[in-house]
């Protein structure tokens, strides 16, 4: 009888794809998503002394959901800008560490199967260097498109220690 070995292990990830503020694409991986919904603006409230990015928190099936803009976090323009015409945000619902919360996105675009060891290192220079840890790394398409894989660990640490 040959043997039992183990498989070796893929390099490929699935991922959801985000667009965020001003065009950037971004993804995040499927494993930490539960779920994406809309939520009406009016249903957001914002709290005192919460780090800027966070913008609110809302109710979703019994349970308090902290919102997060994600591009805001990222040092680009804010999600929900004065010109912000919806009265639908669209939220990514992601567990990281086993805590649950909700990150506010442009668009949800589609999943994208990437392989992490063709992940360039580090943000691209619109990204400044003191929130720099929140990008895993690049992906850049066929056709020359750059994607942010975001580090959701590193975006919740930042969110308890802003500064």
């Amino acid at each position: 009888m040959a043997p039992v070995t183990s498989a070796p292990e893929s390099s490929t990830t699935q991922y959801i794809g985000i667009l965020l503020a001003d065009g950037f694409r971004a993804m995040v991986p499927t494993a930490q998503l539960v779920e994406t919904i809309n939520v009406e603006l009016g249903h957001i409230v914002q709290m005192p002394d919460l780090p800027p990015a966070v913008v609110g928190v809302c109710g979703w099936r019994g349970d308090v959901l902290w919102l997060v803009d994600l591009a805001y976090a990222l040092r680009l323009p804010p999600l929900l800008a004065g010109d912000y015409g919806r009265s639908q945000c669209h939220v990514l619902r992601v567990t990281v560490n086993h805590q649950t919360f909700g990150i506010l996105v442009a668009e949800v675009q589609h999943l994208i199967r990437g392989d992490r060891l063709e992940l360039l290192p580090g943000p691209p220079g619109q990204i400044p260097p003191e929130v720099s840890a929140l990008v895993a790394g690049q992906f850049r398409t066929a056709s020359g498109e750059t994607i942010l894989s975001i580090n959701l660990e590193a975006l919740l640490d930042h969110l308890k220690s802003p500064g």
